[in-house]
């Protein structure tokens, strides 16, 4: 188990670690949130900030499970849509700041069970990699130790009868090589190629291309790219 704390001691100091956490715990109001989603898509640092906040939480994920929702809650939703004066629970129910003391709760609670907090520093790579056809958006996030390029897709779903692909074409390159599909998950990783596990850093390029369902068949985008970004340092 790590020893690093799941919210670091000096996060009151950092405004922008603060937004991002909260970004990430789906914490802020939907304007906040738009806001938040469009700096990632322009400003690296950012999204580097939000990729190692969603890094450190994925260890509270396996912590909980889906429930489905108790069968009164229907009549509570009808009651509130049709003028019934609400009970003290559907207004709790709606309360965001109720959401946000759940949340650092749950925080608290990992804590106390001995829940694994990741240790993550702070990000050695990333790129953005955003659309220039379409609306595919992703930030990544490259662990040379790991040999691991984790993603977050922010954006984007193919349609159907195809399938998005993943290139990284290191810098110097001029063939890109395959990372495989995107899947379905909004946070994946994918093995960064044995070939490129020296050369991948700043200024390699990370593609997506809209391939046939399945991907492309001749090792190479069949299509341009309609989405990439560039690897950059912190």
């Amino acid at each position: 188990m790590s020893d690093a704390p799941i919210i670091p001691d000096d996060l009151p100091d950092d405004p922008d670690a603060v937004l991002a956490a909260e970004f990430v715990l789906r914490l802020l109001d939907p304007a906040e949130e738009a806001a938040c989603a469009d700096r990632v898509a322009r400003d690296p640092g950012f999204a580097a900030e939000v990729a190692r906040w969603q890094a450190h939480f994925e260890g509270l994920d396996a912590a909980f499970v889906e429930v489905a929702p108790p069968a009164r809650l229907r009549a509570q939703v009808e009651e509130r849509l049709f003028g019934r004066p609400p009970s003290l629970l559907p207004r709790l129910w709606g309360s965001a700041g109720l959401w946000r003391a759940v949340a650092a709760a749950a925080v608290v609670l990992a804590v106390v069970l001995g829940r694994p907090a990741p240790d993550v520093g702070a990000p050695e790579l990333v790129a953005t990699v955003s659309p220039t056809v379409g609306d595919v958006q992703l930030v990544a996030l490259v662990d040379r130790a790991a040999g691991l390029i984790r993603f977050t897709r922010l954006a984007g779903e193919a349609p159907p009868g195809r399938s998005f692909e993943l290139w990284l074409l290191p810098e110097g390159e001029t063939v890109p090589e395959s990372l495989g599909l995107i899947p379905t998950e909004t946070r994946f990783s994918v093995p960064i190629p044995t070939a490129y596990a020296a050369s991948v850093g700043p200024g390699s390029q990370i593609l997506v291309s809209n391939e046939v369902e399945g991907g492309s068949t001749s090792g190479e985008p069949e299509l341009p790219p309609i989405a990439g970004g560039a690897v950059s340092e912190l």
